[in-house]
């Protein structure tokens, strides 16, 4: 646990993302000449007393001072993402993995593959990317993309909760919000998960990249989403296709990390899978056509 992750891709249209941003403190920049991140991480959490409470003021610290940033596919260290003002999701978590590090709060990496918005023009680049650098290169795609982000432990609730610095999001009911949502997804940067339409496969990260561990998916995808809408999506026709479609692409998303697979092969199972999703959505707003929440 606590091991650097590895860059995939993170390659999301970047189309409108600046106008729909609403991070405060963009024109900060952080002095790491001579940095030393325990002591800048102490200075950040301030007087906050549980571990959780820390990793929120961290979060929301670094969401506000740096900018999400298309992939460049370049490799940097933690001063330099500082530096830069920013970077792509690895990049977001790698720096904010590194604060919490250095406050000796427990976490582990998340890897996750979502549902994205349809690009031939990301289809033909993630072609090129796998013939260059091998199936690795297939956790993005024409109507799919991989994202980083990281779980810390709760010691109130005993239980690992969800945190992407992309987002600015922390807890399963904010991350819910944020990635499953029916209606008007709620964190710092709405063009983001706009076009991450819903995630299909999540996984903690080992010490490598080829390395997927435990799978998150059923707990965030199936249960958690279900509670979210007081278990009526369970009731809905279309559900039942929802937990089959998820569960049957854990195993092509897992060796795609790996570099065993290519995921381009499932794409005719991703596009079902987002059919289903927005099925799912059409059949929760004919029953209540004005939610509450």
């Amino acid at each position: 646990m606590g091991k650097a992750i590895f860059l995939f891709v993170c390659f999301i249209s970047f189309s409108a993302l600046q106008a729909q941003t609403s991070r405060s403190h963009l024109s900060e920049r952080i002095d790491t000449t001579n940095l030393n991140l325990e002591q800048f991480a102490t200075q950040i959490a301030g007087n906050a007393s549980t571990d959780y409470e820390k990793a929120k003021v961290l979060l929301n610290w670094l969401s506000q001072r740096l900018d999400w940033k298309a992939t460049d596919y370049q490799q940097r260290s933690v001063n330099q993402i500082l530096q830069r003002g920013g970077g792509n999701c690895f990049e977001l978590a790698k720096v904010y993995m590194a604060l919490i590090k250095a406050l000796h709060l427990p976490y582990r990496p998340i890897a996750e593959i979502n549902i994205h918005r349809y690009s031939e023009s990301r289809q033909q680049t993630a072609e090129e990317k796998v013939k260059e650098k091998g199936n690795a290169m297939s956790v993005f795609g024409r109507q799919h993309n991989d994202h980083r982000w990281l779980e810390i432990f709760d010691a109130t609730s005993n239980r690992w909760e969800p945190v992407d610095p992309s987002m600015n999001v922390i807890g399963v009911e904010s991350w819910l919000k944020a990635r499953v949502w029916f209606g008007e997804r709620l964190t710092i940067d709405t063009s983001i998960t706009n076009d991450m339409i819903v995630p299909f496969a999540i996984f903690t990260t080992g010490p490598s990249k080829t390395q997927m561990q435990e799978s998150r998916s059923t707990y965030y995808l199936v249960e958690a989403f279900d509670k979210l809408y007081n278990y009526q999506l369970s009731k809905l026709p279309s559900w039942k296709a929802w937990p089959e479609g998820v569960a049957a692409l854990q195993d092509p998303a897992r060796n795609a990390f790996a570099g065993t697979e290519n995921l381009h092969s499932n794409g005719t199972q991703i596009a079902s899978l987002a059919t289903v999703y927005g099925q799912l959505k059409k059949e929760y707003f004919a029953i209540n056509p004005n939610p509450k929440n």
